[in-house]
């Protein structure tokens, strides 16, 4: 897969995961009686795209783009403590999810969950902001 192809996934996914984020807030927050059954699917849905879009960073895009950087004899400490931060977000993203697997753990925490939701979003929209000026924007230059 060339560099080109790999930002334009990672971008699209992105955007998907997103719109995935988004649909689940309008169901959250609307004024009617919430769907917890649906929520959750949505949030499964949201975990199956969530773990494909973090193995090609993980897996592909960013060893790739150490590999080139240190092949072009570029300064690669500050692209790892990035990196580490990107985990960090990973790690906060995925444990919010884990919390939340069943509809009963919604139900029984809504509060809890409305709370931690607009976090969640926040964070993830944090990431992707930082991935797509930062490193996906520097990656044809190595």
């Amino acid at each position: 897969m060339d560099k080109k192809t790999i930002i334009t996934i990672l971008i699209g996914q992105h955007r998907a995961l997103q719109k995935d984020l988004g649909t689940i807030s309008g169901l959250v927050f609307s004024e009617e009686q919430i769907d917890f059954k649906n929520i959750i699917h949505l949030l499964q849905e949201f975990t199956k795209d969530l773990l494909g879009h973090l193995k090609l960073e993980n897996e592909t895009f960013y060893p790739e783009l150490l590999d080139s950087m240190k092949a072009k004899n570029q300064d690669i400490v500050k692209t790892e403590l990035f990196i580490a931060e990107m985990k960090t977000i990973e790690v906060a993203v995925t444990t919010f999810l884990e919390k939340y697997k069943e509809a009963s753990d919604i139900e029984e925490k809504l509060a809890e969950f409305k709370k931690e939701f607009p976090n969640i979003i926040e964070t993830l929209n944090l990431r992707i902001e930082s991935e797509e000026v930062g490193v996906y924007s520097y990656w044809g230059l190595f």
